[in-house]
Order: C-alpha cells, then sequence, then structure tokens
C-alpha cells in the first residue's frame, strides 16, 4: 500500500518543506488535519516539476483539495508551501535542494525518469478524506514506489 511504502522509505530524505499539522491523539488513527504527512506527495511533484513534468493537473488536483478541506489548507499552510515549491521547481538545478542531498548527472537522470510518471490524478476529495488506498491505480502505486527507491539510492 502506498502509505507503507512511503512511510517505510521517507525516512530522512526530504528536508526541504514541512507541513504544520496536530499531532495523533492515541484515540485516533489519523492525525485531525488531513494534510499531515501531505508533503510526501508535494516533494516527489516538485521534482517531477524540476524535471520538466506538467503541473497544471497536479496543481488543479492540489486545489481542488485545499478547496474541499479550507481549515486543514490553512492550518497546514498549504498555499505557502505549494507557492514556494512551485517556484523552486524550476529547472534540473533545484533537484539537491528538493531532495535534500547532492546528486550527479545519472542520478539526476535516474530522478527525473521515476518522477515523471507521477500523477495524482485520482486523488480527490473524496478520496482523500477517506484514506482509502484501495482507489491508487496500480502503476501509480508502483510508480511512487520506485521514486522512493530511486532518492532512497542516493542515501
Amino acid at each position: 500500500m502506498l502509505s507503507r511504502v512511503v512511510s517505510s522509505l521517507i525516512g530522512g530524505l526530504f528536508t526541504c518543506m514541512s507541513l504544520a499539522g496536530s499531532a495523533a491523539s492515541p484515540q485516533n488513527q489519523y492525525p485531525s488535519n488531513v494534510f499531515f504527512g501531505f508533503e510526501f506527495v508535494l516533494q516527489p511533484l516538485a521534482v517531477k516539476w524540476a524535471c520538466g513534468g506538467q503541473r497544471d493537473q497536479d496543481l488543479a488536483q492540489i486545489n481542488a483539495l485545499i478547496v474541499a478541506f479550507p481549515e486543514d489548507a490553512k492550518q497546514a499552510e498549504l498555499g505557502s508551501i505549494i507557492a514556494t515549491l512551485s517556484g523552486m521547481a524550476d529547472g534540473l538545478d533545484i533537484l539537491p535542494k528538493l531532495i535534500g542531498t547532492e546528486i550527479t548527472g545519472q542520478q539526476i537522470e535516474q530522478l527525473c525518469a521515476a518522477a515523471l510518471p507521477l500523477n495524482i490524478d485520482w486523488l480527490t476529495p473524496e478520496h482523500f478524506n477517506r484514506r482509502d488506498e484501495s482507489e491508487v491505480p496500480v502503476g501509480q502505486e508502483t510508480g511512487w514506489a520506485d521514486f522512493f527507491a530511486v532518492v532512497e539510492g542516493f542515501q
């Protein structure tokens, strides 16, 4: 499942941004802010954008989530994070900052090859709120896992 793959591969890979979300209480399985941990989606997308990938559809999907969960988005400062990542993600020279380590030209090629197929077209507000991973297309689940495996290999 995507969240288990993401959780197991993330570790300290991304240090560029962090979202301000509420801590999970012992009574709840998930934090009260639906955007808690969303940086693990945003930063790979920013890598995709830096590699020349399309950002319009990604930003439209993110905007739909912001509209659906305005208070959570405000608390998580999602608007400013999106603006920062979108502004940063212009060109390959920003990739080391996005992933938090220096990388070679060959690693940039690997990273871009893994990032360019990523999308969040399937991530609707309803899906996001339910945290239902069964609707993640298999190709995307594999793509995200592959992306994090590439980044993990840089450490």
